[in-house]
């Protein structure tokens, strides 16, 4: 047994992924708001995770397993600059640099075109063609790679896209002549007009492999995304004429080659309404040569029968063992020898990932406005994840609950008190997967996941209906339209931004002060983050600043944060949990544009220019109200 904590952590890391290698399932975390997410800033905190993610996905411009990379934004006041902060999986302290430096000049180049947007720009296809030509240059590699046009080293040879383009192509005209439905008739037709041009798009860069010839074949796949109803086309195709994988790979290339183009448009569209978006500049993590030091593991030796012990009673460790090594389907020695060689490699090799560097180099760094997003280009693993929630200071979109033995801290101190809580807290789950483990008599209770799945990009008001490829995303994208400096988060899904609203060029303000509209609570309670039934509170945010989270109603039915995401005036909110008498009235009202039921919320809620609407919850009910500049609230 050793007392040192990376040893120690080692172990858990090294017994946990024995006992299983995906312990958790996908997960979207969800954003509590802890109190530095709440701060005044420039950008709304939706604003921050949609561009760090845009950013993350970017910065994965080759294909290299080896240094996947994250980022994290931090708002500089004094220079009025967003400071990208960059940082790729790295083993030693040289390790990664190549990686780093090439994805530096790629943003590089990017944000030097950003910043000649300007509020006034009106055409995407101007400046957007020169902002999507930069995209397409820095990730050529992993474009290629992904149309099966460039040699992959760590995987075998897959199948070139334009042979399961091709395959489409023949399944979509049998099926074509079977369909009596008029809107899939219409995808088929236009699928095949845009899929035989995106034939001809990639024989072009075949013959002239330019980077102007890649940016054509991406926009070629960008219109065969746009097919209103492409995916329900493509569902209904019979396995006999293409194969479930072959499907599955062709929606997969289509959305991921289609997003480098959304990306461009999007990052235009968030240059042209934020001035920080104009003003980024990138910083790379290089952590201090000590942080990769290993621990001395002199006269040390991995024994899993006395980590056993940690989460037996005594005197049944050796059956402990036995029914383990039993259920994974494992001799006991070879079980010993897993476990041992795993810590040692951990302990020597193992990688310190990029989402943890960043966290280091923010406790190193202290900015004065903390960054709140980290996001990769890859959901966030499950050891990442533990760590971000413990850390509690930073929030990360989504986590793919697989778990890599190969991952370690950083030894510098300031990150030793969270260490030893992620080490506690993984020996918790170490023990806790013993139990389940004992209890299921299954090895595996979660499939291999997907480990890249694309976050939610906002549609603006000039996104057309074929821009959405199916019925069923269609009906979950209504676009909100709240007003232009005030959004409602934190009920289901609705998201804290609206670009149809951005796109007037307005600009939120560096922390103004309050303005002397901005009222006082009606009521003075013990928290004013609870509101119970006949509770009402009406409060003032200045631009970019969010409010606590409410929990509403005595069974904690709903929890709603308000957001000034967009805009420079102030904006003053109303909310009240209605007593039985005014919950009966509202619910006589039905189904109106202004009652929205929270349980079967699927989507964003079209609001018409109201400025008011109820939130249903169970037996629930919550008034929200809301204006900005001089509009006034009347009750």
């Amino acid at each position: 047994m050793s007392n040192d904590i990376r040893i120690i952590c080692a172990e858990n890391i090294a017994i946990s992924h024995l006992l299983r290698h995906v312990p958790a399932p996908p997960s979207s975390n969800r954003t509590h708001c802890p109190p530095g997410f709440r701060r005044r800033s420039t950008l709304s905190f939706d604003t921050e995770c949609k561009l760090a993610c845009a950013l993350a996905f970017i910065a994965h411009s080759k294909d290299d397993a080896e240094h996947i990379p994250a980022v994290c934004l931090e708002e500089d006041p004094e220079s009025g600059i967003l400071n990208v902060i960059l940082a790729v999986n790295k083993a030693s302290y040289k390790d990664g640099e190549d990686a780093i430096h090439y994805i530096e000049q790629g943003f590089e180049r990017i944000f030097a075109i950003l910043a000649s947007v300007s509020v006034e720009s009106t055409c995407f296809q101007d400046i957007g063609k020169h902002i999507l030509t930069a995209v397409v240059s820095m990730c050529s590699s992993r474009i290629l790679s992904r149309l099966r046009l460039a040699f992959r080293s760590r995987t075998t040879a897959k199948r070139p896209f334009k042979a399961t383009l091709q395959e489409s192509l023949l399944a979509v005209k049998i099926v074509r002549r079977k369909l009596n439905n008029g809107n899939l008739s219409k995808a088929a037709d236009n699928f095949t007009r845009e899929a035989k041009e995106v034939e001809k798009l990639l024989d072009s860069w075949t013959q002239f492999q330019v980077d102007t010839r890649l940016v054509e074949v991406v926009q070629g796949i960008r219109r065969l995304q746009q097919i209103e109803g492409l995916s329900d086309l493509i569902g209904i195709i019979p396995n006999q004429a293409m194969a479930p994988t072959a499907r599955k790979s062709l929606l997969n290339v289509v959305s991921k080659v289609g997003r480098y183009w959304e990306l461009a448009r999007y990052l235009y569209r968030t240059a042209k309404i934020s001035r920080l978006a104009r003003a980024m500049r990138t910083i790379p993590v290089r952590l201090p040569k000590e942080a990769f030091d290993p621990p001395i593991t002199k006269g040390y030796s991995p024994d899993l029968q006395s980590k056993i012990t940690e989460a037996s009673p005594r005197g049944s460790q050796q059956k402990l063992l036995r029914e383990i090594c039993a259920i994974l389907n494992v001799s006991q020695q070879h079980a010993m020898d897993r476990y041992s060689n795993q810590v040692m490699q951990t302990v020597r090799e193992a990688k310190i990932h990029a989402e943890i560097q960043l966290i280091a180099h923010c406790e190193l760094d202290r900015p004065k406005l903390l960054p709140r997003v980290i996001c990769s280009s890859k959901d966030a693993c499950f050891l990442c994840n533990l760590c971000i929630q413990l850390y509690q200071k930073v929030y990360t979109p989504k986590s793919h609950g697989r778990l890599y033995p190969g991952w370690r801290m950083p030894c510098i101190p300031q990150l030793a008190e969270l260490e030893q809580s992620f080490c506690q807290t993984l020996g918790d789950h170490f023990r806790e997967t013993c139990v389940a483990l004992l209890s299921t008599r299954r090895k595996v209770i979660y499939p291999d996941p997907n480990e890249s799945t694309l976050f939610t990009l906002p549609l603006s008001r000039t996104t057309t209906r074929a821009s959405i490829t199916s019925k069923a995303t269609r009906e979950s994208s209504r676009i909100s339209q709240l007003p232009e400096s005030s959004q409602i988060v934190g009920v289901s899904d609705l998201p804290a931004e609206n670009i149809a609203n951005s796109e007037k060029g307005r600009m939120p303000t560096d922390s103004p002060p309050h303005s002397q509209h901005c009222t006082k609570p009606i009521k003075k309670k013990l928290d004013d983050s609870i509101l119970a039934q006949g509770s009402e509170n009406l409060r003032c945010l200045t631009p970019g600043e969010s409010s606590s989270v409410y929990i509403v109603g005595s069974l904690r039915s709903l929890e709603i944060q308000i957001e000034n995401a967009t805009g420079s005036d102030d904006a003053t909110y109303y909310l009240k949990c209605l007593d039985d008498k005014e919950a009966v009235e509202v619910r006589g009202k039905g189904l109106s544009t202004q009652v929205v039921d929270t349980e079967h919320l699927e989507g964003m809620v079209t609001l018409h220019k109201q400025n008011s609407l109820y939130l249903v919850a169970k037996d629930t009910i919550l008034k929200v109200s809301w204006a900005s500049g001089d509009q006034r609230l009347t009750f």
